[in-house]
């Protein structure tokens, strides 16, 4: 079944309603004494006429009659195309069948294939379905298929910008330097006027020139990259009906811009027009009323500000954290200067001097460390220009209790389904959960029903601080793409030089975790932009690089920015150099020749030279692939491919090209044999320890201190005795483990 297919048949049975379950692979077909039971019948009652064309949600009714017995259940598929063009796979095989014991449901159908615009404001998409039904009598033997093909048409969802308020559609506005954009989406049900809300949302901001709105329309599969992930039209907070521009990316003073909202309905259609008067704003930027101010804080991140009315950044943090916050302004985008700084906690009165902690000056840019116990703080920060201009920046601090009472939490946050398993390149979701629920039930403490955060049942984001504090330890095991992980974006680092042009979520609270004393085990894809990699924006995506100073691109070396120091892979973990077995490559002549067929890994061997690994004799000496996946046939047969889910740290060919060293937390615990020994990556390190904070005790009963550990690729691939006793030795490291 192609991929699209699949996920069309998906999707149909997940809206079907009042349905029952899908059972397994065994066909339990029924054979009596001498073969003499009569196959039943059935017969569709209701649904659309074969070949119509009709609306995405359409009720089937059915009937069956067993000549000889009694119909004991149906049983109904769903595949794109009509029977002459659809993949005959894709009804081949019980698991592609769902038992019910209705005989009518209403089902919703994808359509998500363009036809034509229809108005100024609608088109129609469509596509092509079949409907299959069968009976199954009380021997277990099944009917004939009655099958029904249609076209499921839907109009086009579309949103209105409702502010700010344009009072000339068609014509180009000013703005002020931070806008917030609020639109309301709309899904017609069956017409135009008949509506409900839209499933999800998406925008982009991109400078304006005269031929961009017509390329818009003509052409938006053009400007793919420059639209915003979707979000949920009710996502929290009404993130998913308005957004503010100006706050994370700077908007130049004087320079014409365009903002676009694009919906998704509940069938897949898009909104596939733009219209100056419904979902697109054309605007300038007038005058800034400040400097432009950047706050900063090492563990919450760095943040910018433009005038005195921007919303405050909002942080949850445990008890004790020690606050340093330091901070810089910068008013010549329109020609001022930078006259005074001061800031206070907890004002009432900005307009009250004596509410201020200190005294305007122009050379204050930091206050002192602070902690706090428990409640709701503010810290206010102003900068003042030689013109007037003021910025006011607001950072709201949420104290919780640090809990830390649980042993371990498992962040289940790589995203797969439970497809049909074949070659065993990719594990099903059921697969990789009770691999993980066997691994972590070898800790003390834990327990699945309570102890586990599915992130793809939470919309794809990290688990909320509270929820991360009640435990002393915890596993991450993560995705390849930031689209279905939260990992990315939460150890997602903004360089120096990008603040303000770069959006970021959240603060990277794993960080401020491990700093507190709790321990994390980490791993998963590293092939393309996932690992420690996700540090880095796309941009910077290509290997190897040095953190310390090509954060922010790879042409600069070592002259650019250098505040790759301060983001997690480097600071936390320890890693200096970051690399793939399967890389994006820098353009850098000293770079030699990378093939995944001499660079993919065979196994890994522990790395007994490493003091920290040396001492711990119950780790396996090798570390080999599972023998399931290395079957011939299966993906990763040795004979065809090796395995390449890998990511690399501090490998010895880069590290001795630029003359570094590692530094003093950075620990190998397993390196990898490559395919060939003639690859540059052989014996490069893909699993270690940090012990940048090992010496740390958490400030709660029973807290010990000990190191986190790292591995560059999923542990599901691996041989599962060995899986085991890396487990064991980390458990007891961390004093949690089960006696064995």
């Amino acid at each position: 079944m192609s991929i699209r297919r699949k996920s069309s048949f998906v999707a149909a049975l997940v809206f079907a309603a009042g349905l029952a379950y899908v059972f397994g692979c065994d066909e339990n077909l029924f054979v009596g004494a001498g073969g003499d039971n009569r196959p039943p019948t059935v017969r569709l009652t209701s649904g659309p006429p074969e070949g119509d064309t009709t609306s995405y949600r359409i009720k089937f009714s059915w009937i069956g009659n067993d000549p000889d017995g009694k119909v004991d259940h149906y049983e109904f598929a769903i595949c794109d195309g009509n029977p002459l063009g659809f993949d005959p796979a894709d009804t081949t095989g019980l698991d592609k069948w769902t038992k019910t014991l209705r005989t009518d449901s209403i089902f919703k159908f994808s359509t998500d294939t363009y036809e034509k615009k229809i108005s100024d404001v609608y088109g129609w998409y469509r596509t092509v379905h079949t409907f299959f039904v069968r009976a199954v009598d009380d021997a277990g033997a099944r009917s004939q298929s009655e099958y029904r093909s249609f076209t499921a048409r839907n109009i086009s969802p579309f949103v209105n910008i409702d502010g700010p308020r344009n009072p000339f559609p068609n014509q180009i506005q000013t703005l002020p330097p931070v806008i917030i954009f609020r639109w309301s989406g709309y899904d017609p049900i069956d017409t135009p006027w008949r509506t409900q809300d839209v499933d999800s949302i998406r925008y982009l901001v991109m400078g304006y020139r005269n031929d961009i709105y017509d390329s818009l329309n003509s052409n938006v599969k053009a400007f793919e990259s420059l639209w915003r992930p979707w979000i949920a039209y009710d996502a929290p907070g009404d993130s998913g009906k308005s957004t503010v521009i100006g706050d994370d990316e700077i908007l130049e003073l004087g320079l014409p811009y365009l903002f676009a909202v694009q919906a998704k309905d509940e069938a897949g259609a898009v909104t596939p027009l733009f219209s100056k008067s419904k979902n697109v704003r054309l605007f300038y930027v007038f005058t800034s009323s400040g400097p432009l101010l950047k706050v900063k804080e090492p563990y919450l991140g760095t943040f910018s500000f433009l005038g005195a009315t921007v919303s405050p950044q909002n942080f949850e943090i445990p008890a004790g954290f020690g606050l340093n916050f330091q901070w810089s302004a910068d008013a010549s985008s329109y020609g001022g200067e930078v006259s005074t700084y001061r800031y206070g906690w907890d004002i009432v009165d900005v307009n009250d001097p004596n509410e201020w902690d200190v005294l305007a000056e122009s050379d204050l840019t930091s206050a002192p460390e602070i902690r706090f116990s428990a409640g709701i703080h503010t810290l206010l920060v102003e900068a003042t220009d030689n013109v007037g201009g003021t910025t006011l920046a607001q950072v709201e601090i949420n104290v919780f209790p640090l809990e830390m009472s649980r042993n371990l939490l498992w962040v289940d946050d790589f995203y797969s389904t439970d497809f049909l398993q074949t070659n065993y390149g990719f594990p099903t979701e059921t697969e990789h959960t009770t691999f993980w629920i066997n691994v972590l039930q070898r800790a003390q403490g834990f327990d699945p029903s309570r102890d586990i955060y599915e992130t793809a049942e939470k919309g794809n984001v990290p688990p909320p601080t509270q929820v991360m504090w009640k435990y002393k330890n915890v596993v991450w095991t993560y995705s390849s793409s930031d689209d279905v992980n939260g990992w990315d974006n939460l150890v997602r680092f903004v360089p120096e030089s990008q603040v303000g042009s770069r959006t970021r979520k959240g603060y990277n609270y794993l960080a401020h975790y491990l700093l507190l004393g709790g321990h994390a085990w980490t791993e998963g894809m590293g092939d393309r932009q996932g690992g420690l990699c996700a540090v880095l924006f796309g941009s910077s995506q290509v290997y190897p690089i040095n953190l310390r100073c090509e954060i922010a691109a790879t042409s600069a070396g070592c002259a650019g920015d250098t505040s790759g120091v301060f983001s997690m892979a480097y600071r936390d973990y320890c890693v200096t150099v970051l690399d793939k077995v399967q890389p994006a490559l820098r353009r850098d002549s000293r770079v030699p020749t990378r093939l995944v067929a001499l660079d993919a890994m065979s196994y890994g061997v522990k790395d007994t030279r490493d003091p920290i690994t040396a001492i711990h004799d119950k780790l396996p000496s090798s570390l080999l692939l599972w023998d399931r996946v290395t079957q011939p046939g299966m993906f990763f047969d040795p004979a065809i491919r090796g395995f390449y889910y890998v990511e690399l740290y501090n490998p010895g060919y880069w590290m001795n090209t630029v003359k570094i060293q590692q530094q003093y937390c950075f620990h190998p615990m397993f390196r990898m044999r490559t395919r060939s020994q003639y690859s540059v990556v052989n014996n490069a390190c893909v699993a270690f320890w940090t012990t940048k904070y090992a010496s740390v005790v958490a400030d709660v009963p029973t807290a010990v201190a000990a190191p986190s550990v790292h591995f560059g690729f999923p542990l599901w691939f691996f041989n599962r005795a060995q899986v085991d006793s890396i487990a064991d030795v980390i458990f007891r490291e961390w004093q949690i483990g089960v006696p064995q």
